[in-house]
């Protein structure tokens, strides 16, 4: 595992083009191709879920209670993925957001409403200070940027024009318009979103904050970097090491200069 500052694997003197250096923690053999594509996850990778706590509050409801609500999206999502389920992550959020704000005492005519816009905040979080930086640095080594979301793409489109970012990523996928609608890290979601990018595992880095995304796309064969904003917290070691880890996107960017 790799941490900045510098890895050979970024040492890149033609612009537009990554080359691959003998014995660099990217590379699994020596005729590796040239990477070609990052698929970013999105939420709490690109956006700040931190001001979540506010709708919280806004709610009624403690602001402390919004990162358990998110993990526990996550966690509900995932289970119903290994039962082959296709939930879609607005109806996961809203449940259990109306779990989590009832079990919070909010007004139960209220609740709905109050669910609802737990939500909706989802998609106008602001992005971590960065991303945009970062998201530009790696356009300017020539490479494809490809956001790839539990949510709907529609979301993730809007969030990221939002935050100034609209114009340097491509289009974004959403796990819910792939084969059986599987969440990550269900392995057919990460090549069916390879398939969309017209690239090879060898060719994608997969960026994420969240351990169980990042062993997934290891185990699909993408490389793989860890953002790591708070620092100093030990990997678990049960998952796939990432090959980089990184502060923020604009360090990963770094490495590419």
């Amino acid at each position: 595992m790799s941490t900045i500052p510098g890895d050979d694997r970024f040492a890149q003197p033609v612009p537009g083009q990554v080359e691959t250096t003998p014995g660099d923690p990217l590379d699994a053999a020596a005729d590796r191709p040239p990477l070609r594509v990052v698929l970013l996850d999105v939420n709490e990778t690109l956006s700040d879920t931190s001001a979540l706590a506010a709708v919280f509050e806004d709610a009624g409801a403690p602001g402390h209670l919004a990162p358990a609500w998110f993990a526990g999206v996550l966690r509900d999502g995932l289970a119903l993925a290994l039962h082959g389920s296709c939930p879609r992550f607005a109806e996961v959020a809203l449940a259990g957001a109306r779990t989590a704000l009832a079990g919070a005492g909010v007004d139960p005519g209220r609740l709905q409403d109050a669910a609802v816009s737990v939500v909706e905040a989802l998609g106008s979080l602001p992005l971590h200070p960065d991303v945009v930086p970062g998201l530009r640095g790696l356009r300017d080594r020539g490479l494809r940027l490809v956001p790839l979301s539990q949510g709907a793409a529609g979301t993730t489109d809007r969030l990221l024009a939002a935050g100034g970012a609209g114009d340097l990523v491509e289009g974004a996928l959403s796990v819910s318009d792939a084969p059986g609608g599987l969440w990550k890290p269900a392995p057919s979601t990460y090549a069916w979103a390879l398939d969309q990018v017209g690239a090879s595992p060898a060719e994608a880095l997969l960026v994420a904050v969240h351990p169980w995304d990042l062993d997934g796309a290891a185990r699909a064969g993408l490389s793989t970097a860890c953002v790591d904003r708070a620092g100093g917290s030990p990997y678990p070691d049960v998952m796939a090491e990432p090959d980089l880890v990184v502060p923020g996107l604009d360090a990963l960017a770094d490495l590419l200069r």
